[in-house]
């Protein structure tokens, strides 16, 4: 449970430097090599789809593709600043 959690942690950390900005699954997989983690394209898609669920980001199509892109939402802004910034 505690690779979840580090995955979530990451997510809002990308997703709260770039507010208002959105980022793709690939994008943050890609940053997250970046950053030396291992996590999978798969991992964090899950994990975006748990943060999603908990309305914590905020998850829209891309105009004219199928693709989804993700930002953070008020409530994700506030988690992270309380729970993970301090």
């Amino acid at each position: 449970m505690e690779r979840k959690n580090d995955i979530r942690k990451e997510i809002l950390f990308q997703l709260y430097g770039v507010r208002p900005l959105s980022l793709s699954a690939a994008r943050i997989a890609r940053d997250c090599r970046k950053g030396g983690y291992d996590y999978t394209p798969d991992e964090i898609k899950s994990e975006l789809q748990f943060l999603e669920d908990e309305k914590l980001i905020i998850g829209e199509r891309e105009p004219g593709t199928t693709g989804k892109v993700f930002r953070i939402h008020a409530l994700g802004v506030s988690v992270y600043e309380e729970k993970y910034a301090a």
